[in-house]
């Protein structure tokens, strides 16, 4: 009970703060307004989420429902562990997104502590614990995977709720221009995922004890990460190569519309289901 609580107070968090950082972001790429009232809500999310994050953590340690919260040990967690700090950098970050919101153009201001709220995850699962220089990689490591994650998934976001919003009859070209001009982005973050994930499971993990995850828990919720991350390619794929050349060309919009919906709602469940394993991930012993 106590470790579901954690895992979904992970997944929701992640969830919240890498669209506070991937929605600004894409609306930046492709040169959009974007909606200062959504990502202040994603804010305020962030600093509830937070709170909720740490109250379920006390209770995994303690063992004690998050339903009664054991405040002592939520208070030696931020008092005596590194989680006060990152909570604080977190929580400044945060404000400072709300306030930039106010300015003109306030999206693309908040855009940078919007990163830096979500680059906090890293000091929260194993990355936080690696010691030493081998410490400061992997949490560089892990802040890029995070970043170019909340990237993907912001774009998803946004194409998603663009090709559901499309009604027959509707011009498709603007949805088909996003998906291409997407692309170049879009090849950054994947390459980005690849290598710093490699690096990741080698700094976890260790290359000699790769062989080792196959009898483990932990060995086969990443396993099923990376099957989710070859479909969400995959389906990239389609989408770059097959459907947008389709939409721009009009010969059978209607079609390829329809198909482009399937494709974002399979990609999008699929980003959903990679965050759930890695907030699950995040509370598991690799080699236990």
């Amino acid at each position: 009970m106590t470790e579901g609580a954690l895992i979904g107070a992970r997944l929701a968090l992640m969830i919240d703060l890498a669209l506070l950082m991937g929605l600004p972001l894409f609306w930046w790429t492709m040169g959009m307004a974007g909606r200062k009232s959504l990502l202040a809500l994603l804010a305020v999310g962030g600093v509830a989420l937070s709170a909720l994050w740490l109250l379920a953590s006390a209770a995994a340690m303690t063992g004690t429902p998050i339903t009664s919260p054991d405040w002592a040990s939520a208070q030696i967690l931020l008092t005596m562990t590194p989680i006060g700090p990152v909570l604080a950098v977190r929580g400044a970050a945060l404000l400072v997104a709300i306030a930039a919101l106010l300015l003109p153009g306030g999206t693309r201001w908040a855009l940078l502590p919007a990163a830096v709220a979500t680059g906090t995850l890293a000091w929260t699962g194993h990355a936080g614990a690696t010691e030493d220089m081998a410490g400061t990689l992997h949490r560089a490591a892990d802040v890029a995977h995070i970043w170019a994650a909340a990237g993907w998934i912001g774009a998803l976001a946004m194409l998603l709720c663009a090709v559901t919003r499309l009604r027959a009859g509707d011009n498709a070209r603007p949805v088909a221009t996003m998906l291409a001009r997407f692309s170049l982005m879009g090849s950054l973050v994947v390459a980005t995922l690849v290598v710093s994930g490699a690096v990741n499971v080698a700094m976890i993990v260790g290359l000699a004890q790769v062989p080792a995850l196959l009898g483990s828990l932990y060995g086969w919720l990443l396993g099923a990460k990376l099957a989710l991350f070859g479909l969400m390619l995959g389906l990239a794929a389609a989408n770059r190569w097959w459907l947008t050349p389709a939409l721009e060309s009009g010969t059978t919009p209607q079609r390829a519309m329809m198909h482009l919906r399937l494709s974002l709602l399979v990609e999008s469940s699929a980003a959903v289901a990679i965050i759930g394993l890695v907030a699950w991930l995040g509370t598991l012993d690799p080699m236990a």
